[in-house]
């Protein structure tokens, strides 16, 4: 895919909120056991409307006591599980992680409307695991601080002035322009996974494109 010249970037519209409302509601999740998201945020609010959550091995204790539910699916080695639960679906062979897993399980059921929660927190390792593994499935994560949203091609989002935007390009080769940010991205060379982070929204939208896959991530403060 070539990259978009500014011109063209200045062409599109309907814009993408980022700051979670359009997660609400009829979701499916996806909750894995790092920190349990907190009272009034973002990632509580999405899990407590969620239609279905599927939990990774111990979140689904977590997910019980905070709120009261029971998950549609426990997914995992399930080495670490204290509760009993109807559906859990163990899952042994250790090539790939609990995340990865419940993507997998989900899939096979259909549901492609997904949201990870409790990616994050905890351990440093499985933090930077879980995120860089939902961007191999190309699926938003929401943390208590901010949303990754997987961008490959061209979107615009909505943004208040002066927000935060970082982009995470995991492959050297990505080619990407921009329109609306402080510091454009047009001709960048990603020769590290952090050279294109902590950059600042100079309007309402941003308007960015990509000839990789990249995760975009937006501060919610």
């Amino acid at each position: 895919m070539k990259s978009t010249s500014s011109e063209q970037l200045q062409s599109l519209s309907s814009p993408i909120g980022i700051d979670g409302t359009d997660l609400t509601g009829s979701r499916d999740v996806i909750l894995a056991a790092g920190a349990f998201p907190e009272k009034g945020g973002v990632a509580r609010r999405i899990l407590e409307s969620a239609r279905r959550v599927v939990c990774c091995d111990s979140a689904a204790d977590a997910f019980r006591r905070n709120c009261g539910r029971e998950p549609f699916a426990v997914v995992g080695d399930c080495d670490s599980v204290k509760g009993r639960f109807r559906n859990v679906v163990r899952v042994e062979e250790q090539d790939t992680n609990d995340l990865a897993k419940a993507v997998r399980f989900c899939r096979e059921k259909g549901m492609e409307n997904l949201v990870i929660l409790g990616a994050t927190g905890k351990r440093d390792d499985h933090s930077l695991g879980n995120v860089f593994r939902a961007l191999d499935f190309a699926i938003d994560v929401v943390t208590d601080y901010g949303r990754f949203t997987a961008l490959e091609g061209i979107k615009t989002y909505r943004v208040k002035p002066g927000a935060g935007v970082s982009v995470f390009a995991v492959d050297p080769e990505t080619e990407m322009t921009s329109k609306g940010l402080q510091w454009p991205l047009d001709g960048v060379r990603f020769e590290n996974l952090y050279c294109a982070t902590l950059n600042r929204a100079v309007g309402a939208e941003v308007t960015l494109s990509s000839t990789k896959r990249v995760y975009v991530y937006f501060p919610f403060k």
